[in-house]
């Protein structure tokens, strides 16, 4: 059997096409393959996007094939299931999209016509939806879960999201904050990005965020805290990225989108459940601690009052 296939590293990958080894391992074996899944692997060259994009039921529906068929196919072309399968589709639809800002921008600008902005705002909404369905599967959730444990294990949970992601980062972080005083927020004022780890040890958490293009600093952290025996937490858009690599617990978000930037929702919704998990598991001392910052905010009088 040919081993599971790591599209980063095996696959030369080409923006309009799909993933070149699969594509040739089709080629090769198609005439030996019976008439179903020949049918199958017409609509997996043809549709790549739908394989990315959907579930083995609904890409079989597609391919008017049993779900059955397309799991064959799948093994027939080495890999152990149908999931890693289409993964290798996944990171070529991610990867696709990873072309440079301006050439971002200009397919926008193309865009910018009344009668292609009702369209645009459709597909930035539909990949969205369709980015959080697929992103949180049942093993996103153990994953989640499993970064939970490591939370409330840890002396103190180092928050990490530069850049575009930083909203994300401060986000979990400011939440965190209403209840627990151990996470600590990276932000490197005034050039302090190295003095904040300078205590990170075996016993702390590094939950990180962050996706292509990595930015170096964030590369830099994690491989200092891991080399500190500090345990590593990755929000990231791929199971082989150089943050994921590194990882105890590696989060795969998908953050494709037709908009400038990747997406941060659904990396924003893992910082949602992971607070939610938090609380949910808490005891009575963190319901305390919510209540004291609640009345400290109303002392601060930081928010406007329904009587003003």
């Amino acid at each position: 059997m040919i081993p599971t296939l790591t599209a980063v590293d095996k696959h030369q990958t080409e923006p309009d096409n799909p993933p070149l080894t699969i594509d040739k391992l089709v080629e090769q074996r198609f005439s030996a393959l019976s008439p179903k899944l020949r049918e199958a692997a017409r609509f997996v060259i043809d549709r790549p996007e739908e394989i990315a994009m959907n579930s083995m039921r609904t890409a079989a529906v597609r391919a008017s094939v049993h779900p059955s068929t397309m799991l064959r196919l799948a093994r027939e072309l080495g890999f152990d299931s149908y999931e890693p399968f289409r993964d290798e589709f996944r990171t070529w639809l991610a990867n696709r999209g990873a072309v440079s800002w301006a050439g971002r921008a200009e397919t926008l600008r193309g865009q910018r016509t009344d009668s292609h902005k009702e369209h645009l705002i459709e597909k930035i909404v539909d990949q969205e939806v369709f980015n959080l369905r697929n992103t949180f599967e049942p093993r996103t959730i153990s994953k989640i879960v499993e970064a939970r444990t490591l939370f409330g294990e840890a002396r103190n949970v180092y928050v990490l999201g530069l850049r575009s992601l930083f909203p994300v980062a401060f986000y979990l972080n400011y939440v965190c904050r209403m209840f627990n005083d151990k996470t600590v927020l990276m932000m490197g004022v005034g050039g302090t990005f190295a003095d904040e780890l300078r205590t990170v040890d075996e016993r702390d958490v590094m939950i990180v965020f962050s996706y292509r293009p990595y930015a170096r600093d964030t590369l830099k952290a994690v491989k200092f805290a891991r080399s500190c025996g500090t345990r590593i937490v990755a929000v990231t858009d791929s199971k082989v990225s150089p943050i994921a690599t590194c990882a105890d617990v590696a989060i795969p978000v998908l953050n494709t989108t037709p908009s400038l930037f990747p997406s941060i929702g659904p990396a924003f919704l893992v910082a949602q459940a992971l607070v939610s998990l938090l609380v949910a598991e808490s005891g009575e001392d963190t319901m305390a601690k919510i209540a004291r910052s609640e009345r400290q905010l109303t002392e601060f009088g930081v928010y406007v009052s329904d009587n003003e």
